[in-house]
């Protein structure tokens, strides 16, 4: 598998808007991305204005199907109306083990 974890800044006042896109984008990717394995979005408590964005893919191949995908695309346009920043935590690499591995 093939993932990482991000840590993006959300504007103020654009959380409703950001996490607006997230849905439609996780929407897109369960209907039409069979390699995607996880893309989610997670809220931490005592970070208001931050969001966690993790990705799996089933290699690097899903992955670079996944940046060809509309709502990436999208994002690249509006990113900058929405984020402030971002940090990989974790960059883009393959899993060493996984309860996914068969």
């Amino acid at each position: 598998m093939y993932g990482a974890l991000v840590r993006l800044v959300v504007k103020p006042g654009k959380r409703s808007e950001f996490l607006e896109f997230a849905r439609w984008n996780a929407r897109v990717v369960r209907d039409s991305e069979p390699d995607t394995l996880r893309h989610d979005v997670w809220e931490v408590e005592a970070e208001p204005d931050v969001v966690y964005v993790y990705e799996v893919y089933k290699d690097e191949a899903g992955f670079e199907r996944h940046i060809k995908n509309e709502p990436v695309q999208k994002f690249g346009e509006i990113m900058n109306d929405l984020i402030e920043g971002w940090t990989m935590v974790i960059p883009f690499g393959h899993s060493a083990v996984s309860n996914l591995d068969e």
